[in-house]
C-alpha cells in the first residue's frame, strides 16, 4: 500500500488507520526508525519475548512464533546472532 500525508504544524506524521493495519503495526508497538538523504523508513519491531536456542545441530525459537513473514523473521533472527 502505497499513500501521501503531510505533516502537520508541529511537523509530526500521523499513519491513518489503513497504512497500520496495511503494516500489521498495532497501538502502543515500538517502531525503528531510518533516514537516509530523501527517504525515512519505519519498521515495527517484534513485541515477542523469547530467544534462540541451540539444540544439537539445531537452532530452536523458545518465545511466541511472531505474526511475520516466515522470511522476515529469519533475517531478523539472523542478525540478531551477529
Amino acid at each position: 500500500m502505497t499513500a501521501t500525508i503531510r505533516l502537520d504544524p508541529s511537523n509530526r506524521i500521523v499513519l491513518t488507520r489503513d497504512l497500520r493495519r496495511a503494516a500489521g503495526i498495532r497501538g502502543g508497538q515500538t517502531l525503528k526508525i531510518s533516514a537516509v538523504p530523501g527517504r525515512i523508513v519505519l519498521e515495527a519491531t517484534a513485541q515477542t519475548t523469547g530467544t534462540v536456542e541451540k539444540r544439537g545441530k539445531l537452532k530452536v525459537w523458545t518465545g511466541a512464533v511472531p505474526r511475520i513473514a516466515l522470511a522476515e523473521a529469519v533475517e531478523q533472527a539472523r542478525r540478531s546472532e551477529r
